[in-house]
C-alpha cells in the first residue's frame, strides 16, 4: 500500500532505497469503509494524509448547511494546514467516499522523519509548494472565472471529479448550486450535439 507514495518520493527527489525504507517506517496505513470518517471537526488535524486507494471528501458545516471543500483521490496529499501547524481544532470533516486506504504521517513522526532523512525535507517542500500553487489557482478561478469555465477546467484537468464525485459535492466545490451546475452540464451537452 505504500508503493505509490514511495515511488513519488523517488521520482521527485531521487531518494535512495535506504531513505525510502526510513520514510516507510513512519507511515501508518488506515483502511476506511465507504462513509467512514477519518476525522471530524473539533479534533486536531495532527497528520498529513496520502490517498493510496479510494477518495476522501473534505467538508464543513455552517449554519446547518454542508459544504464540500475538496475531494482527494489516489496519489494526492491532504491536511488542514491551519490545524496541523497551529495545533488548533479543525473545522473540517474528512470522510471516505469509497472504500479507501490512506497513508498517515503524524506531525510528531513527520518531525522525526525530517530530522532523520534530509531528502524527505526536499520532498515535503516540493509537495507544499505544489499545494500552495493549486490553492492559489483554485481561489483565483473561484474569484474570476465564470462557473461554466470552472467546470470545463475541472473536466479537462481533473476528469476523475466528473466520474466519481456526486453532482451536489461537485457544485459546492465550484461555488454554484447543484441546479446551476445541472443547467451548465445540460447546456454544454446540447452544444456538443448541435
Amino acid at each position: 500500500m505504500t508503493e505509490s507514495l514511495l515511488n513519488l518520493c523517488r521520482e521527485t527527489t531521487g531518494m535512495s532505497g535506504e531513505e525510502l525504507a526510513i520514510v516507510e517506517r513512519y507511515l501508518k496505513i488506515v483502511r476506511l469503509k465507504r462513509k467512514q470518517f477519518l476525522i471530524r471537526e473539533g479534533r486536531q488535524y495532527d497528520f498529513i494524509g496520502f490517498v493510496s486507494k479510494g477518495a476522501i471528501r473534505h467538508f464543513t458545516w455552517r449554519d446547518g448547511v454542508e459544504k464540500t471543500c475538496n475531494v482527494n483521490f489516489e496519489n494526492q496529499f491532504f491536511t488542514d494546514f491551519e490545524s496541523f501547524y497551529r495545533g488548533t481544532p479543525t473545522t473540517n470533516n474528512s470522510l471516505a467516499m469509497e472504500d479507501s486506504v490512506v497513508l498517515i504521517l503524524s506531525k510528531t513522526d513527520r518531525d522525526l522523519l525530517l530530522a532523520e532523512c534530509p531528502a524527505f525535507e526536499r520532498f515535503s517542500r516540493v509537495v507544499s509548494e505544489q499545494a500552495a500553487q493549486e490553492a492559489a489557482e483554485r481561489a483565483s478561478r473561484l474569484s474570476w472565472d465564470r462557473p461554466e469555465d470552472r467546470y470545463l477546467h475541472l473536466l479537462e484537468h481533473q476528469p476523475d471529479f466528473a466520474r466519481r464525485v456526486p453532482l451536489k459535492y461537485l457544485a459546492n466545490m465550484l461555488g454554484v448550486s447543484a441546479e446551476s451546475l445541472s443547467r451548465i452540464r445540460k447546456r454544454l451537452a446540447s452544444s456538443v450535439f448541435s
